[in-house]
């Protein structure tokens, strides 16, 4: 594992500087000397955001987080499907059952329930094939960059604005650092705390103690930006790479230059989401609610910055991302994401088109690969340059949406519907108010439910929300999906049917880890781009 990563750094220098934005050192003779002076630093600095991007230029491993694992993510959600078999796609989107309007239980074609058909292709030789490495693989390797940062931020020479310029750096991996720890303990039922560059271990820790790493680390991020004298905003604009800039999306203009305040708004929101996804509903206690309301309260406003990345035809001309393989048939639009749309939402109304001919038991892998509607062209999925985000951090929708479930689940309802009103306002949904309406707390919370699938839609926290909403739990333990949408074999709607997804809630830890150390046991915690397969 240890020259592994090692030939991962290489590489991210190598990708770093075959960028005209970030050429720095010579590409030819990619050294550790060249990460000694302020403009090596500088390019490393950048390449946290190529340890996600751009994986097929890295010839020893062949992970990548802004397509395979944010689709992982959506389908698990139900957002969208996959039925292709490459990098372990069709396995992880496979419910145990399915049963219909009229009582009829269907079961997949092949292997079984899902954790199953995941499990048996946990092993080392599945290379990307094991759907578990994807997010491990890319998230240490985007931690290995912080710990490089750490080690060289003191080191390097800086001649002008030194204590500004070190200091950022030191937050900039301190950030990373909360970022591949709140991945790893938002998925994984164990993970590895490393702050070695170039190194790991063996000494597991359980996903909870990795969150709890998570908030050490944005904090310490916190205390070096709070320690900056002077604005950052020109320093860290040579550290984001110009095609990392967030563009709009649907009422939102955020600032394309990261501030102090913006930054550590972003690391509010972000301790939120580790709060909220990684509890059950019913885990839930009234401090927990409060700690959200103190967090989101400080957390991002409308216009700041967003941490994204974009194809923009220049430095990334990517088209491994998921808002492209909407468009070219490797995802497809779920009908129970469809069915979540209110009547007259304008975001439907642009975005998605009933299909000409709708597609029935995809390969014949299974009913739920099946859908009568797809995304158009437009700001959720989009083959053109500069239209569409793909969502690294979180955003001021979401930080929104987080205060409004917690004053709903404490009883504020109003408030929290007259958030859910504005944020569907700020998306320009067209939607008409639910505030000052009657609604019920049952009724809030299926609003805030939906609100969360569209609003938050393509965003990342999906699958956290169907796992601590109990929507991934077996039916038979109270989990499950009801009144659900999906075409029988023969093509009929079916507008009463039940999912039952029972699906992991964390996933194990991959063997490409543990086959190089001591194996974690589950129990005890607590393919190519060519063709489809």
């Amino acid at each position: 594992m240890k020259q592994l990563i090692l030939c991962s750094i290489l590489t991210l220098i190598i990708s770093s500087c075959n960028r005209d934005q970030l050429e720095v050192i010579n590409s030819n003779d990619p050294t550790f000397d060249a990460l000694n002076t302020e403009a090596g630093l500088t390019a490393l600095a950048s390449g946290v955001y190529l340890s996600g991007v751009d994986s097929d230029d890295d010839p020893f491993i062949d992970y990548d987080f802004t397509w395979r694992v944010q689709a992982f993510h959506e389908s698990m959600a139900d957002a969208i499907y996959i039925s292709a078999g490459n990098f372990g796609f069709r396995w992880a989107n496979q419910p145990t059952s399915i049963t219909l309007d009229d009582g009829t239980v269907v079961t997949p074609p092949q292997e079984g329930p899902q954790p199953q058909a995941l499990r048996v292709r946990n092993v080392r030789t599945q290379i990307e094939g094991n759907a578990f490495a994807h997010e491990w693989m890319t998230m240490y390797k985007t931690n290995n960059l912080a710990n490089h940062i750490l080690n060289l931020a003191d080191q390097v020479e800086i001649t002008i604005d030194e204590d500004l310029k070190r200091k950022s750096l030191k937050a900039w991996a301190y950030f990373w650092k909360g970022y591949a720890y709140s991945r790893i303990g938002s998925m994984y039922t164990s993970g590895l705390i490393v702050s070695v560059p170039d190194e790991t271990n063996t000494d597991y820790v359980s996903r909870e103690r990795m969150i709890e790493e998570a908030a050490v680390n944005f904090d310490a991020a916190i205390e070096q930006i709070n320690a900056i004298d002077g604005e950052i905003s020109g320093f860290m604009s040579t550290i984001i790479p110009e095609a990392f800039d967030p563009t709009s999306f649907r009422g939102n203009s955020p600032s394309t230059l990261l501030t102090k305040d913006m930054w550590i708004r972003n690391i509010n929101t972000l301790k939120a989401r580790n709060l909220l996804v990684n509890k059950k509903v019913d885990e839930m206690m009234m401090s927990d609610w409060d700690e959200i309301q103190t967090l989101t309260n400080s957390g991002m406003l409308a216009g700041d910055f967003i941490f994204v990345v974009k194809q923009d035809g220049v430095n990334f001309n990517i088209n491994t991302n998921v808002p492209i393989r909407l468009l070219i048939g490797w995802h497809f639009l779920s009908e129970r994401l469809v069915q979540d749309f209110k009547p007259g939402d304008q975001r439907f109304i642009d975005n998605v088109q009933e299909l000409d001919n709708a597609f029935v038991n995809d390969r014949g892998r299974g009913i739920q690969y099946g859908t009568r509607w797809g995304f158009i062209d437009a700001e959720y999925a989009s083959v053109e340059d500069n239209r569409t985000n793909i969502y690294y951090g979180t955003t001021y929708d979401e930080n929104e949406l987080m205060k409004a479930e917690a004053l709903i689940r404490t009883g504020q309802l109003e408030s929290g519907l007259q958030i859910i009103d504005n944020i569907r306002d700020h998306q320009n949904a067209n939607l008409d108010a639910v505030a000052g309406t009657g609604l019920t707390e049952a009724e809030a919370i299926e609003e805030l439910r939906r609100e969360r699938r569209i609003g938050l839609l393509l965003r990342g926290v999906g699958f956290y929300d169907a796992r601590r909403w109990g929507v991934i739990t077996p039916v038979n333990q109270g989990g499950g999906r009801t009144g659900a949408v999906v075409l029988d074999d023969l093509g009929n709607v079916n507008t009463d049917a039940t999912f039952n997804y029972n699906y992991l809630d964390y996933w194990d830890v991959p063997d490409q880890e543990t086959a190089f150390g001591a194996r974690v046991s589950s129990a005890n915690a607590s393919a190519d781009n060519t063709g489809q397969k």
